[in-house]
């Protein structure tokens, strides 16, 4: 999942996504994830960073992970365009199975 931002003045290229990763979650108090900022999903970090959820944060996360993109940004002060969730995989071949 990667979320699609507005254009930052300080990332040039013509779509900026921000990513989230490592993910490290304590159960009942509080979780710590990774972000940052690349000029296209495949492409080199351009900024990065770690935020800590904890309180009400933790609390409002639930079970879906766009809250984290929409807090990161948020926090980050960026404005989401689009969240592009992954593809789940297709499913095999009858014949193989």
């Amino acid at each position: 999942m990667y979320a699609i931002i507005s254009p930052v003045s300080t990332f040039p290229a013509p779509s900026t996504v921000l990513a989230i990763n490592n993910v490290t979650v304590y159960p009942g108090s509080s979780a710590a994830f990774n972000w940052c900022l690349l000029p296209a999903p495949e492409g080199a970090p351009q900024a990065n960073g770690t935020i800590t959820l904890d309180g009400a944060a933790y609390a409002a996360w639930g079970a879906d992970d766009e809250y984290l993109y929409r807090y990161t940004a948020e926090v980050l002060g960026l404005t989401i365009i689009e969240i592009v969730r992954d593809v789940a995989p297709a499913a095999p071949p009858s014949d193989v199975l």
